[in-house]
């Protein structure tokens, strides 16, 4: 093998087997289409190195024809991708695929001479009808891509143009081999392009750890391979010099070499999960994730115990809302016998404030399930500003909705729960400033470090500081009973618990100019402008 083809086939070979490996440990959330497409791949560009080496060139003669099959692993990756449509289609690409290894495998000689440098009698025919299985590989998904719009639409074309370049560097660069017009290092580049947009349509869909998983795999691959080609090379110059003298033999090396290696690997876990821990928000070191499982753990313990909560607090609304129904009936009976109406209005504003109470703990104690979709931040950030305004009335201080930086936000979340964020944060804000000249709300919003971050300001007099470390604790409250908005110390607590459930954060700031800064931030969707992004 020449220089230059090791150095454009050996690439190429780690990275399909990097991606295959690192899909493979997506589990469940595997996309066995972009599987199946980096495993050809591997074998196939596996089969091209052979073939450069004159004492494995027969063998690798058997094996260049499976490279067929990557343009069933094309069909196989867009049917993953349109949503599991035309699973017949990826059955009959790979049994025509197959039928076209196998006679290779079988019968190498009817494909291509000794060493794949001239035509055999089906060389031609097979040929065209893997350009015209190929040609319409790529119509089909280009046709997917014009059905959907934005991202959906990225990732059907990148595929599509993946089997482009699929093609011209599996059958086109064997054609060009077996008629003398090219070589085998040829397909390198336009292959490794191939698995680069098949990787990225596939895998862009990704969402929360699983996109953690591919993203930091493929980065600790690279880390952990650089580490081990600089320990191996250096173990190995100095093996000969580790032996003693007497004995130099296959089992005095195995002794060294396992002496060697058995505290190379805990290094190596040290040094990539330090630099995942530098690299990454969320890692997902063997430490980090035990520190999960812990966490899940006690969060499945918080969950049960929150279930038991919401069935009292089932029982305890149905036995007072009955009640409250009646209490309300006799304020009604007592207005019309002329009771006082000061006193009929205080009882009234009783009933209410229970019946909210009793609403706040049902939403706080038995939570929805979360229903995802994407949202564009500022309609749904000025919709709840204007809720607000409409329930507060004429006293209510103006609240501006602003979007920093170019182009719209999205976010994937719950439409109800993103807007109650919103509402819950933006009443407390205006609430805080009852009866202050000239004082106003502040709702911005702007993308930061892969998330879109939303941030309620207000001038007001702040959180008083003695409930700030249990702020987003149920129950907690720096309005009093006899306020003039009484809360009921569920609000935050609630906005708290939709943010973490869609994996955000939620924080309080005190302003250095004085007032008051609740943080949110939510994960992004998939959809950002460019320039946003």
């Amino acid at each position: 093998m020449t220089t230059f083809a090791a150095l454009a086939l050996y690439p190429l070979w780690a990275v399909a087997m990097t991606v295959f490996a690192t899909v493979l440990r997506l589990g469940r959330d595997t996309r066995r289409g972009l599987l199946a497409l980096c495993f050809f791949l591997a074998l196939w560009v596996t089969g091209l190195i052979l073939l450069e080496s004159p004492q494995t060139s027969a063998f690798a003669e058997r094996v260049v024809p499976a490279g067929v099959l990557l343009a069933a692993g094309f069909v196989h990756a867009g049917t993953d991708l349109t949503g599991g449509r035309s699973r017949g289609v990826v059955g009959l690409g790979y049994v025509a695929a197959g039928l076209v290894a196998i006679l290779g495998m079988v019968w190498p000689r009817a494909l291509y001479a000794p060493g794949a440098r001239a035509p055999g009698p089906l060389f031609v025919p097979v040929a065209v009808l893997s350009a015209i299985a190929s040609v319409g590989v790529v119509v089909w998904l280009a046709l997917a891509a014009l059905e959907v719009r934005g991202t959906e639409r990225r990732r059907r074309g990148a595929l599509a143009l993946g089997s482009v370049f699929g093609s011209l560097g599996g059958g086109g660069v064997v054609g060009l081999r077996v008629f003398g017009l090219g070589d085998v290092w040829l397909a390198a580049p336009l292959l490794l392009v191939s698995v680069g947009l098949a990787s990225y349509a596939v895998l862009s869909g990704q969402r929360g750890r699983s996109r953690d998983l591919v993203e930091q795999g493929l980065a600790y691959a690279v880390l952990t391979a650089a580490l081990s080609a600089v320990g191996l090379t250096v173990l190995f110059r100095l093996l000969p010099h580790l032996a003693p003298d007497e004995g130099r033999g296959v089992l005095w090396t195995v002794l060294i070499v396992f002496f060697a290696a058995l505290p190379l690997d805990p290094f190596r876990l040290i040094v990539v999960e330090t630099a995942g821990r530098r690299l990454f928000a969320n890692p997902i070191g063997v430490r980090d994730l035990a520190d999960q499982v812990e966490r899940t753990e006690v969060r499945a313990d918080q969950v049960e115990r929150l279930a038991e909560i919401g069935r009292l607090a089932g029982a305890v609304a149905h036995e007072i809302r009955n009640p409250l129904g009646v209490i309300a009936a006799q304020a009604k009976l007592l207005e019309r016998q002329g009771a006082r109406p000061e006193s009929v209005a205080a009882l009234r504003a009783q009933v209410d404030r229970a019946r909210r109470f009793l609403d706040d703990l049902l939403r706080y104690s038995k939570p929805r399930p979360l229903e995802m979709s994407e949202i564009e931040v500022l309609p749904a950030l000025t919709l709840a500003a204007t809720g607000v305004g409409q329930v507060l009335g004429e006293g209510a201080p103006p609240c501006q909705v602003v979007l920093e930086g170019e182009g719209p936000l999205f976010v994937e979340a719950d439409r109800g729960a993103f807007t109650d964020v919103a509402t819950v944060l933006v009443h407390n804000a205006s609430i805080a400033l009852d009866g202050r000249e000239g004082a106003r709300v502040r709702v911005t919003a702007a993308w930061v470090d892969g998330a879109v971050e939303v941030r309620v300001e207000d001038d007001g007099p702040g959180v008083p500081p003695e409930i700030t470390a249990t702020l987003f604790q149920p129950f907690v409250t720096g309005r009093g009973r006899d306020a003039k908005h009484p809360g009921t110390g569920l609000g935050l607590a609630i906005a708290a618990r939709w943010v973490e459930r869609h994996g955000g954060t939620i924080r309080y700031e005190r302003r250095t100019e004085g007032g008051a800064r609740f943080v949110t931030r939510w994960p992004s969707s998939a959809r950002q402008s460019p320039r946003s992004a």
